[in-house]
């Protein structure tokens, strides 16, 4: 027999952490990472059948929506039922997304077009916007990637992001200057 403090249970574990995150701290944030991040991307890749790379960021979008709003439970088993329930709908939006700009690339005709035709346009394009909303255009559409990664790497909100891509394209089909 061991002597000393009792271990702590799952359960313990699980309300102790979503109570410190609620408070703001990091290194609760950084031990649920720690003890169920793998859990997480086993279970989206399993259920999504997307790559490791899809999973990753579903459950850093996961984790950000953990930090901003963590629920509070008592029980490890509500706890990860959260994290799957949120990590699942951030990777259904994804989907969702993904075949939405798929079905707007393929009735635009985007695919397999010949660049070179393409390059005339493309100036034309550029010449119309400063150099923030080209860098926009090309983290979204060259780049392909998602709105949320944006507003990470340029440290604005999703909604920000998103707002701005709409006015751009909005004012580029309508043929308007910067």
């Amino acid at each position: 027999m061991t002597t000393g403090a009792p271990s702590e249970s799952d359960d313990e574990w699980a309300a102790r952490v979503t109570r410190a995150v609620r408070s703001g701290s990091r290194d609760a944030l950084a031990e649920i990472y720690d003890r169920c991040a793998d859990d997480i991307v086993r279970f989206l890749r399993a259920t999504t059948r997307r790559d490791e790379s899809f999973a990753l960021d579903c459950l850093q979008e996961m984790f950000m929506r953990l930090a901003a709003n963590p629920p509070i439970v008592d029980a490890r088993a509500a706890l990860v039922a959260w994290m799957r329930l949120t990590a699942l709908n951030i990777a259904r939006n994804a989907i969702v997304a993904d075949a939405r700009r798929a079905r707007r690339e393929s009735a635009h005709g985007t695919d397999g077009r010949d660049e070179r035709a393409d390059s005339e346009p493309l100036a034309s394009v550029l010449s119309r916007v400063d150099a923030e909303e080209a860098e926009l255009l090309r983290l979204r559409h060259v780049e392909g990637m998602r709105i949320a990664a944006i507003a990470r790497m340029l440290g604005a909100t999703p909604h920000a992001i998103e707002s701005a891509l709409r006015r751009l394209m909005a004012r580029l089909r309508a043929g308007g200057a910067a």
